[in-house]
């Protein structure tokens, strides 16, 4: 409260003071105080009443003194206040001396005795501005006494207090690391608020959110940045004016938000169909392709095994279902470094008993015995008799060879490359139809650097039939 503002106040005062034959002067204070004090003649007394600050902030401790000048004794006096001003104990005097309290109530302090006004006693008490003090307005105080010849009242006369709204401070703490895609908290403190009182977090002129403070003057706001907001941001965090504090905004802090990971897709690769007691494939690609990380296959909750993503994206498992019935397969990637996790669309597989009339099968494997590292061979097998229905995946040891391919008229084939050189088994596994029962076959493949006389490869591929 400016010192302009609080004889304003005290002008109000006095314009009630002069029509009863009062009078009214500002005291000289400093910048963090502002003194008033009023004078008033009644019932053959003269009345001296001044208040340290007029002007305070919360918290802040302010007496008031009271003197009585006249031939009189008084035998009780009454400090009247607004009752969000609070009594600071045991700080009463008369005369310099310290005096109990006869009583008190809501806004009203009284003390009693005999005091012979002739000596000029004081009557003076100190008090707390309290936090639930209303702001920027005129809070009036006055006085009730009784002496020996007349007793009198002022219970409004002043001078006012204007409580002056809390000057606020607002601080951001410093940002972590900041990632699209993953919630962090901001974190700003603010002195001067309240518990319930509204934080605004900015990205330069851009608000991304608010919260209230706490009971300790915290706000923590949680941010997930989107992947648009991936860039620099100028972080602000600021402080709304209330009824009782004052606005204040903290310093702009200079942060980068990183792109985070990338979204990745998994989608699964397997048949609709086996029957019990055979090798089934399920197999996820992973796009783009991350290269890292690992991929859990779940029947339902029932994890059924969890295989590492190659350098293409692939990971697959072989499981063996002993119960026939329909299985809800899903794959979750876990993530990788720069890459976000993902979970494949739900399949059914459909696992059913042999019927009484399937026939075995037998597979015929077609392969070279000799292929050159990096040149596409054909990968093919017969699978007899003339199975309809089904699908054939090679492998090699665990390692799926491709993608399993469909079975028709006994017929699969898959192209496919080899990267390393070296003896290689290589396995087809047939997962049976209706009508017929699942089989497997294996033999080796020598994989050289060198090329195959006759070919041993072809320069362009042709996929499974």
């Amino acid at each position: 409260m400016s010192v302009s503002s609080v004889r304003r106040t005290i002008a109000m005062g006095g314009a009630f003071a002069v029509t009863a034959g009062f009078a009214v002067t500002l005291g000289a204070g400093g910048a963090s105080a502002a003194p008033a004090t009023i004078t008033w003649a009644d019932g053959g007394k003269n009345f001296t009443r001044t208040i340290s600050n007029v002007a305070p902030a919360e918290g802040e401790v302010v007496t008031v003194s009271t003197t009585i000048a006249g031939t009189d004794t008084v035998n009780w006096f009454e400090d009247h206040r607004n009752t969000c001003i609070t009594y600071k104990k045991d700080s009463a005097k008369v005369a310099g001396i310290p005096v109990a309290l006869q009583s008190q109530g809501a806004g009203l302090l009284r003390v009693s005795g005999n005091w012979d006004a002739s000596t000029s006693p004081t009557f003076e008490f100190q008090y707390v501005i309290g936090a639930n003090c209303p702001r920027e307005v005129a809070l009036n105080t006055g006085i009730k006494y009784g002496a020996v010849a007349s007793s009198g009242e002022n219970l409004n006369l002043g001078p006012a207090y204007v409580v002056s709204k809390n000057v606020s401070t607002t601080v951001l703490n410093p940002a972590g690391p900041l990632k699209a895609g993953v919630e962090s908290t901001l974190t700003a403190k603010t002195l001067g608020g309240r518990a319930g009182d509204l934080v605004k977090f900015f990205s330069g002129t851009n608000e991304i959110g608010s919260v209230a403070l706490d009971a300790t003057g915290t706000a923590a706001f949680k941010w997930k940045p989107s992947a648009n907001q991936a860039g620099p941001h100028d972080l602000s965090a600021k402080f709304l004016a209330t009824p009782f504090a004052t606005e204040s905004v903290s310093a702009v802090q200079s942060v980068t938000v990183d792109p985070g990971d990338q979204t990745t897709q998994t989608t699964l690769i397997m048949p609709a169909a086996a029957l019990i007691n055979v090798d089934v494939i399920i197999e996820a690609q992973v796009s783009p392709f991350p290269g890292a990380g690992t991929v859990t296959f779940k029947n339902g909750m029932t994890e059924l095994g969890t295989a590492p993503v190659g350098a293409d994206g692939k990971a697959s498992v072989v499981k063996n279902f002993t119960v026939p019935g329909n299985k809800a397969i899903t794959a979750v990637f876990s993530g990788a470094p720069g890459f976000a996790g993902s979970t494949s669309t739900a399949q059914t597989l459909s696992i059913t008993d042999p019927g009484a009339t399937d026939v075995a099968t037998t597979i015929t494997l077609d392969l070279p015995e000799i292929v050159q590292k990096g040149r596409y061979v054909f990968l093919r097998a017969n699978v007899a008799p003339k199975a309809v229905g089904g699908t054939l995946q090679f492998f090699s040891g665990a390692e799926p060879l491709g993608n399993p391919v469909n079975v028709t008229d006994g017929l699969a084939s898959q192209s496919y490359m080899f990267t390393v050189s070296g003896v290689r088994d290589v396995r087809a596994v047939y997962s049976g139809a209706p009508g017929y029962l699942g089989s497997e076959a294996s033999t080796t493949i020598t994989v050289q650097d060198e090329p195959v006389p006759g070919g041993g490869g072809s320069s362009l591929p042709t996929f499974g039939s």
